[in-house]
């Protein structure tokens, strides 16, 4: 029994150590290297002010903005800020807004989430952890948007894509007027899947 215990810690270093030559092997073979492991990111901030249903076709043909316009006094409780649909499947790793200006109120809420949709227009998931106050957020100040901690919700496949929604809690009405701009970090999700993937194999 003892020379068993005495045994068990050599073989198990030896394991651990064929699994990690396994893994580095596996990445060698893939041809991924330091640079291809993290993939350089891309920042989207250029997007289309879609009041009502944002499907991708009414993006189509619009000029693209580095800011949104937001009013509650129009004549739908939904707006959005989109990006457009991208071919390769991409993860959000950071998001943010800057007020360029607040004028107004509105009686009830109105937040501002970060969501995926389909071409159709259909919410696939919700990016954002937590809708934003844009009454109460500081104006002239980049604010982070704190993102759901699962990875499918942060996940933009092709044919999906990402949009700012600014919703209020009721009918359209006041004079709230907010104009934001806003940054995206993204990155290929694809090579982030594969990659834990080979680790654990």
């Amino acid at each position: 029994m003892k020379r068993i215990k005495a045994i068990l810690p050599l073989a198990l270093s030896v394991l651990l150590a064929a699994s990690v030559a396994s893994a580095q092997s596996a990445i060698h073979d893939a041809g991924i290297t330091g640079a291809a492991a993290s993939p350089a990111a891309e920042y989207w901030r250029l997007g289309v002010t879609v009041e009502g249903p944002p499907a991708s076709s009414a993006l189509v043909g619009r000029a693209v903005s580095p800011a949104a316009a937001f009013r509650s006094n129009h004549s739908t409780s939904d707006i959005y800020f989109a990006f457009p649909t991208y071919a390769t499947s991409l993860a959000v790793q950071s998001a943010q807004f800057y007020l360029l200006s607040r004028a107004g109120a509105y009686s009830g809420a109105a937040t501002l989430t970060l969501e995926v949709l389909n071409a159709a227009g259909a919410v696939q998931h919700t990016a954002s952890a937590a809708s934003m106050d844009l009454q109460a957020a500081a104006v002239g100040v980049w604010t982070p948007i704190p993102l759901s901690g699962t990875f499918a919700d942060v996940t933009i496949d092709p044919g999906e894509f990402l949009a700012f929604h600014f919703q209020l809690s009721g009918a359209p009405g006041g004079n709230l007027d907010v104009r934001p701009a806003f940054e995206v970090q993204v990155r290929p999700s694809t090579l982030m899947i594969y990659l834990p993937i080979i680790l654990r194999n």
